[in-house]
C-alpha cells in the first residue's frame, strides 16, 4: 500500500485534530490498537467476558425488555485514565477496568467484583496529550488466542513478551454510556 494511501484512511479513521481527545471532553472514548503492518492495527479495544481483545466482538448485557431502554451495547466504552479507567456503563455500580496478576486487561463483573483475584486498579493514564491509552508509562500487547487477541498491559510484571505490541489510540466518542454492562 502507498504511504499517501495509508495516510489518507488513517486521517479518515483517526481524526487527531479534528475530533477532541477523551481528555479535553471529559467524556467517553472508545480505543483502537495501532501498530501499522500487523494484523491488528486499527482494529477497536473490545470488552468480553471481562478481558479485553482486539479482534473479538464486544459482548454486553441489558436487562431491559426493549432496546431503547438500553445503550446499544455493540462497542466499548471507557472513561477516566486519569489513575483508574472504567467501562462506560449505566449499571449502579458500574465496571472498573485492571491489570491482573498475568499482566491482562480486565474488568469487573458489575457492581465490582473480580471474583477474588488480585488486581491494580491503577497506573492508567493518558499520554500525548490525551490520544494514547498507556499503564505505568507502557502501551499494551496483544497475544493470539484462536482468532482474537488477549490485551495485555507490557509494563506489568509477568506480563507475556510474545504478543504485538501496539499503542492504545482514544478516540472520543458521542455517548452517554456504551452499555448497561459489559
Amino acid at each position: 500500500m502507498k504511504a499517501s494511501t495509508i495516510f489518507t484512511t488513517l486521517a479518515a479513521v483517526l481524526p487527531a485534530f479534528a475530533v477532541p481527545t477523551a481528555r479535553s471532553t471529559g467524556g467517553s472514548f472508545g480505543g483502537l490498537a495501532i501498530h501499522s503492518g500487523s494484523p491488528i492495527h486499527l482494529s477497536s479495544v473490545n470488552a468480553n467476558g471481562n478481558a479485553f481483545w482486539v479482534n473479538k466482538d464486544t459482548s454486553s448485557y441489558c436487562p431491559n425488555t426493549t432496546v431503547s431502554d438500553c445503550p446499544e451495547g455493540k462497542y466499548t466504552y471507557f472513561v477516566g485514565g486519569n489513575e483508574t479507567l472504567s467501562l462506560s456503563v449505566e449499571v449502579p455500580g458500574g465496571q472498573r477496568a485492571y491489570v491482573a496478576q498475568d499482566g491482562s486487561l480486565g474488568y469487573t463483573i458489575p457492581h465490582g467484583s473480580t471474583g477474588g483475584q488480585v488486581v491494580n486498579y491503577t497506573g492508567f493514564s493518558l499520554a500525548d496529550s490525551g490520544i494514547h491509552l498507556q499503564y505505568k508509562g507502557g502501551d499494551f500487547v496483544a497475544v493470539p488466542i484462536g482468532d482474537a487477541y488477549k490485551v495485555y498491559a507490557a509494563a506489568a510484571e509477568n506480563s507475556p513478551k510474545n504478543g504485538t505490541g501496539f499503542s492504545f489510540r482514544v478516540q472520543a466518542v458521542d455517548a452517554t454510556y456504551g452499555a448497561w454492562e459489559y
